[in-house]
Protein backbone atom coordinates (compact mmCIF):
# COMPACT_ATOMS: atom_id res chain seq x y z
CA UNK A 1 0.00 0.00 0.00
CA UNK A 2 1.59 3.27 -0.91
CA UNK A 3 1.78 6.59 2.06
CA UNK A 4 -0.58 8.54 -0.36
CA UNK A 5 -3.16 5.85 -0.16
CA UNK A 6 -2.59 5.23 3.59
CA UNK A 7 -2.78 8.57 4.33
CA UNK A 8 -6.38 8.89 2.65
CA UNK A 9 -7.59 6.19 4.96
CA UNK A 10 -6.15 7.87 7.74
CA UNK A 11 -7.40 11.15 6.74
CA UNK A 12 -11.26 9.33 6.44
CA UNK A 13 -10.94 7.18 9.40
CA UNK A 14 -10.25 10.33 11.56
CA UNK A 15 -12.86 12.17 9.48
CA UNK A 16 -15.60 9.12 10.51
CA UNK A 17 -14.50 9.22 13.90
CA UNK A 18 -14.58 12.72 14.64
CA UNK A 19 -18.32 12.71 13.18
CA UNK A 20 -19.38 9.70 15.50
CA UNK A 21 -17.87 11.67 18.65
CA UNK A 22 -20.02 14.93 17.70
CA UNK A 23 -22.90 12.66 17.68
CA UNK A 24 -22.11 11.23 20.85
CA UNK A 25 -21.62 14.29 22.57
CA UNK A 26 -24.79 15.84 21.23
CA UNK A 27 -26.85 12.71 22.08
CA UNK A 28 -25.60 13.28 25.57
CA UNK A 29 -25.96 17.18 25.83
CA UNK A 30 -29.28 17.74 24.02
CA UNK A 31 -31.74 17.85 27.00
CA UNK A 32 -33.83 14.80 27.11
CA UNK A 33 -37.92 15.25 25.07
CA UNK A 34 -40.37 13.36 26.15
CA UNK A 35 -43.46 15.60 26.31
CA UNK A 36 -44.55 18.85 24.35
CA UNK A 37 -43.71 17.52 21.02
CA UNK A 38 -41.06 16.42 19.10
CA UNK A 39 -40.81 12.99 20.17
CA UNK A 40 -39.00 11.46 17.70
CA UNK A 41 -36.58 9.41 20.10
CA UNK A 42 -39.64 7.58 21.33
CA UNK A 43 -41.81 7.18 17.95
CA UNK A 44 -38.39 5.42 16.25
CA UNK A 45 -39.20 2.24 19.05
CA UNK A 46 -42.85 1.90 17.91
CA UNK A 47 -42.21 -1.41 16.02
CA UNK A 48 -41.80 -0.47 11.84
CA UNK A 49 -45.42 -0.82 10.50
CA UNK A 50 -47.21 -0.89 13.18
CA UNK A 51 -48.87 2.29 13.79
CA UNK A 52 -52.62 2.38 12.42
CA UNK A 53 -53.15 6.45 12.51
CA UNK A 54 -51.03 9.24 13.13
CA UNK A 55 -51.45 12.89 14.65
CA UNK A 56 -50.02 15.42 13.38
CA UNK A 57 -49.70 19.01 14.01
CA UNK A 58 -48.97 21.71 16.82
CA UNK A 59 -49.86 21.63 20.90
CA UNK A 60 -53.48 21.12 19.55
CA UNK A 61 -52.76 17.60 18.52
CA UNK A 62 -50.44 16.76 21.54
CA UNK A 63 -52.03 18.23 24.53
CA UNK A 64 -55.50 16.86 22.93
CA UNK A 65 -55.08 13.37 21.42
CA UNK A 66 -53.73 10.57 24.00
CA UNK A 67 -52.88 7.43 21.52
CA UNK A 68 -53.68 5.07 24.84
CA UNK A 69 -57.12 6.20 25.42
CA UNK A 70 -57.56 5.78 21.37
CA UNK A 71 -56.30 2.20 21.55
CA UNK A 72 -58.28 1.91 24.34
CA UNK A 73 -61.90 2.45 23.22
CA UNK A 74 -61.13 1.46 19.47
CA UNK A 75 -57.92 -1.20 19.23
CA UNK A 76 -56.61 1.53 17.23
CA UNK A 77 -52.59 2.22 17.77
CA UNK A 78 -51.62 5.87 17.02
CA UNK A 79 -48.78 7.81 17.29
CA UNK A 80 -48.84 12.02 17.96
CA UNK A 81 -45.51 13.70 15.77
CA UNK A 82 -46.30 16.69 16.45
CA UNK A 83 -44.44 20.20 17.84
CA UNK A 84 -44.58 23.32 19.76
CA UNK A 85 -46.36 25.78 17.46
CA UNK A 86 -45.69 23.85 14.36
CA UNK A 87 -46.55 25.47 10.87
CA UNK A 88 -47.67 23.72 8.17
CA UNK A 89 -44.65 23.45 6.16
CA UNK A 90 -42.43 21.88 9.37
CA UNK A 91 -45.73 18.87 9.97
CA UNK A 92 -45.10 17.72 6.45
CA UNK A 93 -41.77 17.18 6.66
CA UNK A 94 -42.63 15.45 10.28
CA UNK A 95 -45.02 13.57 8.13
CA UNK A 96 -42.54 12.89 5.23
CA UNK A 97 -39.93 11.43 8.42
CA UNK A 98 -42.56 9.20 10.05
CA UNK A 99 -43.82 7.79 6.86
CA UNK A 100 -40.28 6.21 6.37
CA UNK A 101 -41.01 3.69 9.57
CA UNK A 102 -45.02 3.55 9.51
CA UNK A 103 -47.64 2.80 7.32
CA UNK A 104 -50.52 4.61 8.54
CA UNK A 105 -54.18 4.01 7.63
CA UNK A 106 -54.91 8.11 8.07
CA UNK A 107 -53.37 11.12 9.41
CA UNK A 108 -55.44 13.27 11.10
CA UNK A 109 -53.50 17.03 11.47
CA UNK A 110 -54.92 19.51 13.74
CA UNK A 111 -55.43 22.26 11.18
CA UNK A 112 -55.18 25.68 13.11
CA UNK A 113 -51.62 25.85 12.72
CA UNK A 114 -52.74 26.73 9.16
CA UNK A 115 -54.11 30.29 10.25
CA UNK A 116 -50.32 30.73 12.76
CA UNK A 117 -48.38 33.04 11.41
CA UNK A 118 -44.50 32.97 10.92
CA UNK A 119 -42.94 30.52 13.66
CA UNK A 120 -40.78 32.09 15.90
CA UNK A 121 -37.00 30.98 16.14
CA UNK A 122 -36.85 29.06 19.29
CA UNK A 123 -39.66 27.20 18.50
CA UNK A 124 -38.23 26.35 14.95
CA UNK A 125 -35.37 25.27 16.67
CA UNK A 126 -37.33 22.70 19.33
CA UNK A 127 -39.52 21.21 16.11
CA UNK A 128 -36.11 20.92 14.52
CA UNK A 129 -32.91 20.00 16.43
CA UNK A 130 -34.85 16.55 17.67
CA UNK A 131 -35.57 15.14 14.30
CA UNK A 132 -33.46 12.30 12.73
CA UNK A 133 -30.60 12.79 10.74
CA UNK A 134 -31.44 12.77 7.14
CA UNK A 135 -32.96 14.74 3.92
CA UNK A 136 -36.21 15.29 5.63
CA UNK A 137 -34.36 17.01 8.40
CA UNK A 138 -31.89 19.15 6.49
CA UNK A 139 -34.53 19.96 4.03
CA UNK A 140 -36.19 21.97 7.36
CA UNK A 141 -33.14 23.37 8.37
CA UNK A 142 -32.36 24.89 4.49
CA UNK A 143 -35.85 25.76 3.80
CA UNK A 144 -37.91 26.46 7.01
CA UNK A 145 -34.90 28.10 9.61
CA UNK A 146 -33.79 31.18 9.83
CA UNK A 147 -29.76 31.71 8.86
CA UNK A 148 -28.91 32.07 13.07
CA UNK A 149 -30.11 29.02 13.40
CA UNK A 150 -28.98 26.49 10.79
CA UNK A 151 -25.55 26.09 12.28
CA UNK A 152 -26.68 25.21 15.43
CA UNK A 153 -29.37 22.62 14.01
CA UNK A 154 -26.18 21.05 11.69
CA UNK A 155 -24.61 20.80 14.15
CA UNK A 156 -26.17 20.41 17.88
CA UNK A 157 -23.31 20.83 20.02
CA UNK A 158 -23.55 24.56 18.94
CA UNK A 159 -26.39 25.09 20.81
CA UNK A 160 -25.81 22.65 23.81
CA UNK A 161 -21.89 23.03 24.66
CA UNK A 162 -22.50 24.84 27.55
CA UNK A 163 -24.73 21.95 29.23
CA UNK A 164 -21.78 19.63 30.39
CA UNK A 165 -21.37 22.06 33.07
CA UNK A 166 -24.90 20.91 34.90
CA UNK A 167 -24.64 17.11 33.88
CA UNK A 168 -25.12 14.77 36.02
CA UNK A 169 -24.02 11.07 35.84
CA UNK A 170 -27.68 9.64 35.79
CA UNK A 171 -28.22 12.46 32.69
CA UNK A 172 -25.58 10.38 31.01
CA UNK A 173 -26.61 7.15 31.59
CA UNK A 174 -30.43 8.36 30.46
CA UNK A 175 -29.27 9.62 27.46
CA UNK A 176 -26.50 6.09 26.59
CA UNK A 177 -29.21 3.63 27.28
CA UNK A 178 -31.36 2.99 24.68
CA UNK A 179 -34.71 4.36 24.41
CA UNK A 180 -37.88 2.14 24.72
CA UNK A 181 -41.55 2.94 23.44
CA UNK A 182 -43.48 4.85 26.20
CA UNK A 183 -47.19 5.35 27.17
CA UNK A 184 -47.32 8.44 25.95
CA UNK A 185 -47.15 7.89 22.53
CA UNK A 186 -46.18 11.87 22.09
CA UNK A 187 -49.13 12.83 24.26
CA UNK A 188 -48.17 15.45 26.88
CA UNK A 189 -49.85 14.97 30.18
CA UNK A 190 -51.61 18.49 32.19
CA UNK A 191 -53.81 18.07 34.84
CA UNK A 192 -54.22 21.64 35.61
CA UNK A 193 -57.29 23.06 35.40
CA UNK A 194 -58.56 26.23 33.53
CA UNK A 195 -61.94 27.72 34.59
CA UNK A 196 -63.51 29.21 31.87
CA UNK A 197 -67.15 28.81 32.52
CA UNK A 198 -67.25 32.55 33.81
CA UNK A 199 -65.39 34.23 30.76
CA UNK A 200 -69.37 34.48 29.03
CA UNK A 201 -68.45 32.82 25.71
CA UNK A 202 -65.18 31.66 23.53
CA UNK A 203 -62.03 33.94 23.03
CA UNK A 204 -61.83 35.24 19.78
CA UNK A 205 -58.88 34.56 17.65
CA UNK A 206 -58.03 36.54 14.55
CA UNK A 207 -56.23 34.43 11.89
CA UNK A 208 -52.60 35.47 10.26
CA UNK A 209 -53.96 38.07 7.58
CA UNK A 210 -50.48 37.71 5.35
CA UNK A 211 -51.68 35.79 2.46
CA UNK A 212 -47.79 34.96 1.53
CA UNK A 213 -47.23 32.74 4.53
CA UNK A 214 -50.97 31.02 4.25
CA UNK A 215 -50.78 30.32 0.32
CA UNK A 216 -47.18 28.73 1.60
CA UNK A 217 -49.01 26.37 4.00
CA UNK A 218 -51.01 25.79 1.21
CA UNK A 219 -48.05 24.43 -0.33
CA UNK A 220 -47.52 22.58 2.44
CA UNK A 221 -50.75 20.92 2.15
CA UNK A 222 -50.43 20.14 -1.40
CA UNK A 223 -46.68 18.14 -0.92
CA UNK A 224 -48.31 16.40 2.34
CA UNK A 225 -51.67 15.73 -0.41
CA UNK A 226 -48.74 13.87 -2.80
CA UNK A 227 -46.72 11.87 -0.13
CA UNK A 228 -50.12 10.35 1.51
CA UNK A 229 -51.58 9.61 -1.89
CA UNK A 230 -48.30 7.89 -2.79
CA UNK A 231 -48.41 6.11 0.14
CA UNK A 232 -52.48 5.30 -0.27
CA UNK A 233 -52.73 7.17 3.27
CA UNK A 234 -56.30 9.41 3.88
CA UNK A 235 -55.97 12.87 5.31
CA UNK A 236 -57.86 14.33 8.08
CA UNK A 237 -57.86 17.78 8.59
CA UNK A 238 -59.64 18.66 12.32
CA UNK A 239 -60.29 22.12 14.44
CA UNK A 240 -60.04 20.39 17.90
CA UNK A 241 -62.72 21.47 20.38
CA UNK A 242 -61.45 24.72 21.94
CA UNK A 243 -62.34 27.80 23.64
CA UNK A 244 -60.16 29.83 21.70
CA UNK A 245 -62.00 30.44 18.12
CA UNK A 246 -62.00 31.80 14.93
CA UNK A 247 -65.02 33.15 13.64
CA UNK A 248 -67.07 30.45 11.67
CA UNK A 249 -66.67 32.19 8.15
CA UNK A 250 -62.62 31.12 8.74
CA UNK A 251 -62.83 27.79 9.46
CA UNK A 252 -65.00 27.75 6.26
CA UNK A 253 -62.64 29.39 4.02
CA UNK A 254 -59.73 27.09 5.12
CA UNK A 255 -62.03 23.94 4.48
CA UNK A 256 -62.73 25.22 0.95
CA UNK A 257 -59.14 26.06 0.00
CA UNK A 258 -57.63 22.48 1.65
CA UNK A 259 -60.89 20.55 -0.22
CA UNK A 260 -59.87 22.51 -3.80
CA UNK A 261 -56.21 21.22 -3.44
CA UNK A 262 -57.48 17.71 -2.57
CA UNK A 263 -61.24 16.77 -2.55
CA UNK A 264 -60.64 13.41 -0.79
CA UNK A 265 -59.46 15.02 2.34
CA UNK A 266 -62.06 15.29 5.45
CA UNK A 267 -62.69 18.31 7.20
CA UNK A 268 -63.66 18.27 10.30
CA UNK A 269 -64.45 21.78 12.66
CA UNK A 270 -65.59 20.78 15.94
CA UNK A 271 -64.17 23.98 17.43
CA UNK A 272 -67.92 24.96 19.37
CA UNK A 273 -68.38 21.52 20.08
CA UNK A 274 -66.84 21.44 23.90
CA UNK A 275 -70.90 21.01 24.86
CA UNK A 276 -71.66 18.42 22.58
CA UNK A 277 -68.57 16.12 23.86
CA UNK A 278 -69.10 16.95 27.59
CA UNK A 279 -66.10 19.03 27.73
CA UNK A 280 -66.71 21.05 31.04
CA UNK A 281 -65.86 24.78 31.14
CA UNK A 282 -64.63 24.49 34.38
CA UNK A 283 -62.99 21.37 34.74
CA UNK A 284 -61.53 19.98 31.21
CA UNK A 285 -59.37 22.59 30.26
CA UNK A 286 -55.54 23.55 30.69
CA UNK A 287 -56.11 27.71 28.94
CA UNK A 288 -58.43 28.67 26.82
CA UNK A 289 -56.74 27.07 23.61
CA UNK A 290 -55.66 23.51 24.93
CA UNK A 291 -57.80 20.50 26.35
CA UNK A 292 -56.94 19.04 29.96
CA UNK A 293 -56.02 15.87 30.78
CA UNK A 294 -60.22 15.43 31.53
CA UNK A 295 -61.21 17.23 28.26
CA UNK A 296 -58.49 15.09 26.11
CA UNK A 297 -59.78 11.51 27.71
CA UNK A 298 -62.98 12.66 26.42
CA UNK A 299 -62.26 14.03 22.80
CA UNK A 300 -59.70 10.75 22.60
CA UNK A 301 -62.59 8.67 23.18
CA UNK A 302 -64.45 11.01 20.60
CA UNK A 303 -61.80 10.51 17.89
CA UNK A 304 -61.41 7.13 18.91
CA UNK A 305 -65.31 6.22 17.72
CA UNK A 306 -65.17 8.73 14.56
CA UNK A 307 -62.28 6.72 13.18
CA UNK A 308 -64.08 3.58 13.48
CA UNK A 309 -67.34 5.16 11.71
CA UNK A 310 -64.79 6.48 8.87
CA UNK A 311 -64.47 2.37 8.30
CA UNK A 312 -60.20 2.36 9.73
CA UNK A 313 -60.36 -1.07 11.63
CA UNK A 314 -57.12 -2.73 13.91
CA UNK A 315 -54.62 -3.96 12.12
CA UNK A 316 -52.84 -7.36 13.25
CA UNK A 317 -50.08 -6.73 15.94
CA UNK A 318 -47.84 -8.90 17.08
CA UNK A 319 -48.51 -10.51 20.95
CA UNK A 320 -45.45 -8.58 22.60
CA UNK A 321 -47.18 -5.17 20.70
CA UNK A 322 -50.76 -5.99 21.58
CA UNK A 323 -49.80 -6.63 25.32
CA UNK A 324 -47.90 -3.00 25.15
CA UNK A 325 -50.72 -1.58 23.76
CA UNK A 326 -53.28 -2.89 26.35
CA UNK A 327 -51.17 -1.80 29.55
CA UNK A 328 -50.87 1.59 27.46
CA UNK A 329 -54.50 1.64 27.74
CA UNK A 330 -54.72 0.95 31.33
CA UNK A 331 -51.95 2.58 32.80
CA UNK A 332 -54.55 5.57 31.60
CA UNK A 333 -57.83 4.28 32.70
CA UNK A 334 -56.34 3.72 35.99
CA UNK A 335 -54.77 7.42 35.72
CA UNK A 336 -58.06 8.54 35.37
CA UNK A 337 -59.46 6.65 37.59
CA UNK A 338 -56.99 7.94 40.09
CA UNK A 339 -57.51 11.69 39.40
CA UNK A 340 -61.09 11.39 40.20
CA UNK A 341 -62.81 10.56 36.95
CA UNK A 342 -63.49 12.98 34.10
Amino acid sequence: MTKKKKDWIFAIAFVVTAALLIQLASLILRPPQTQFGSTWREFLCEPRDSIDIIFLGSSYAYCDWNPGVVYGRSGLTGYVMAGSTQTPNLTCRYLSQALKTQSPQAVVMEGSSFLFGKMKPNFTQINIVYMPQGIDRLRAVLNDASPELRTGLLFDLYFYHDRWKTLTLEDVKDRLTPPTADVYKGYTFLTEIYDASELGGPTRREPNGDAEIYNGYLDAFREMSRLCAKKGVDIIITINPTYYQCAPEVYESLRRDLLEIDPTVRFVCLADSLDEMGISLSHDLYDSKHLNFFGSYKYSEWTADYLLDCGYTPRSQSVENKAAWDETAQYWQDKLAQLGGA
